[in-house]
């Protein structure tokens, strides 16, 4: 990516295929991160374009409907910004670049860190798939073995180390373990 973030968020996404858990993991990462005192920003990929976040009835709704390509509704507390045309994921990453994170949940083929959920065998193709893995989340502890016995450079510590060689191991309920090593990770600024 070519431009640069003024306060450098650190970036992780959460990918996978279908029923993974993608959503559960990236929630449980922006409360644990959040929890912490930083500004957490979150970005979510709807690869079937199946969500609607005006409801017929409301006047934003009506906005749309009377032919404005752009319509924000803004309170005391919340802003949100509807637009009828697609956003690259790098400039919507400029947008958050106040954030101290950034949680991503998609975007497979961006060039991100990334965690993969892997919940069955069939998962375990997707990891040499995509660039920057940099940890693996498994339903079921056989699945690690099924993952070095396929010769991944997987890596499964009593203190977990995220870094470029290897790519860390993780259970899907051990969230908390998860966020920690996340946050001890300096590879995801931009």
């Amino acid at each position: 990516m070519d431009k640069k973030f003024a306060s450098e968020p650190k970036i992780i996404q959460v990918v996978g295929y279908k029923n993974t858990g993608k959503t559960t993991m990236t929630a449980a990462l922006i409360a644990g991160i959040a929890s912490r005192g930083l500004k957490v920003a979150a970005i979510k990929h709807d690869g079937h374009d199946h969500f609607e976040m005006d409801q017929e009835g409301t006047d934003s709704y009506q906005f749309g409907k009377a032919g404005a390509t752009a319509v924000a509704v803004m309170s005391q507390k919340r802003t949100a910004i509807i637009k009828q045309h697609n956003t690259r994921l790098d400039d919507m990453l400029i947008q958050f670049s106040d954030y101290d994170w950034i949680v991503i949940e998609g975007f497979k083929d961006a060039p991100y860190p990334k965690l993969v959920m892997v919940r069955e065998e069939d998962d375990l193709t997707l990891i040499c798939k995509l660039q920057q893995v940099v940890g693996i989340v498994f339903w079921k502890p056989e699945l690690i073995k099924e993952a070095e016995a396929e010769k991944l450079n997987v890596q499964m510590y009593e203190e977990q180390d995220i870094s470029e060689r290897t790519m860390a191991c993780f259970l899907f309920h051990e969230r908390e373990v998860i966020v920690e090593a996340l946050l001890q990770l300096k590879l995801l600024h931009i």
